[in-house]
């Protein structure tokens, strides 16, 4: 496959975003008379997953001399279980609707808002509670099917856990290097990720785009499944089609193999700091004289409570009491 490509210089500015999602290093940064510029430095490396073109902002970037490339699905795909229904596996899209409501009070026109969505093309459908398990559980059946490019976020915005948000930042920051993968810049009170691996996660960041129709100055429209249907037709078609400011078509499957794996509860209380070397330390000092008080205080006990057993027994009469030495002398 022959691919070429195609950086409008003009509308470039540098911004890097192509250099970040690209799986294998075609872009590297430019600067001539001040001015940064991306630039082409390994066409032939190009598989053509067109993220670089998605992602641009600008829309700089034009992929031609290329078949859109699908793959199948793994045996065991989806890997996680979950309230979501299953559609077209070679799709490019999945659509998330965020419910907002305990799961005993979801409304009929988001499980409705949910049927649009597979009867509309999409590969993936179902909703997002939680902040933390609920988007491991998407990463892994995302990462699993390399089809899905787009996640179209609809509905609204839960106040509690703010899935959304967190979900657009996971993408857009990525997140910290310790043990509870805390999304970066995400407002949730608990965005942590600790038990599915980091490469699931840089993978689901390069794979996908999000297309977002929750707007806190309407809040009707991404609750529309007339919006939901547009949004996901406007992702399977073949040629560029302008939606919302996004431009939406069907980049074909990333190229990299399918990463299947269930997520494991490593990490029961994420929410817990994690100490350095030197915090660690001073604890582990401190629990050990605690245990060191402890036994001589147990040992000091013991020795005590035979003398007060003595004592007691010669109160109830069981025993008569003896005659202490330095009493006689």
């Amino acid at each position: 496959m022959m691919v070429n490509i195609k950086i409008d210089v003009e509308r470039c500015t540098g911004c890097g975003t192509c250099i970040d999602v690209c799986p294998e290093s075609v872009f590297k940064l430019r600067e001539e008379d001040g001015r940064k510029f991306s630039k082409v430095v390994a066409e032939n490396n190009c598989f053509a997953c067109r993220a670089c073109e998605v992602r641009c902002p600008e829309r700089a970037i034009q992929i031609t001399g290329y078949e859109i490339r699908k793959v199948e699905t793994p045996h065991n795909y989806p890997p996680e279980d979950g309230r979501f229904l299953r559609g077209n596996d070679y799709s490019p899209v999945a659509v998330v609707a965020i419910l907002d409501t305990y799961d005993f009070k979801i409304p009929p026109e988001l499980v409705k808002l949910v049927k649009v969505a597979i009867e509309s093309g999409a590969a993936l459908a179902g909703t997002l509670q939680t902040e933390n398990i609920g988007i491991e559980k998407i990463i892994a059946n995302v990462v699993a099917n390399p089809n899905i490019r787009y996640i179209v976020l609809c509905w609204r915005e839960s106040q509690g856990h703010l899935p959304a948000d967190a979900l657009i930042n996971l993408v857009k920051n990525g997140v910290t290097r310790d043990k509870r993968r805390t999304i970066i810049g995400a407002k949730a009170q608990s965005p942590y990720l600790p038990n599915i691996s980091l490469e699931a996660i840089e993978r689901f960041r390069k794979q996908v785009t999000i297309v977002n129709l929750i707007s806190e100055d309407n809040p009707e429209f991404g609750m529309n499944p007339e919006n939901v249907r547009k949004a996901v037709w406007s992702c399977i078609q073949e040629r560029p089609t302008e939606f919302m400011g996004y431009t939406l078509y069907d980049p074909g499957a990333w190229p990299e193999p399918s990463i299947c794996q269930k997520i494991t509860m490593k990490i029961t209380e994420p929410w817990r700091p994690e100490l350095s070397e030197k915090e660690a330390e001073i604890i582990r000092h401190i629990k050990e004289a605690a245990c060191k008080e402890s036994i001589s205080e147990r040992d000091a006990e013991k020795k005590q409570r035979p003398k007060e057993d003595e004592k007691l027994l010669e109160f109830l009469g069981i025993k008569k009491k003896s005659i202490d030495t330095e009493e006689v002398r």
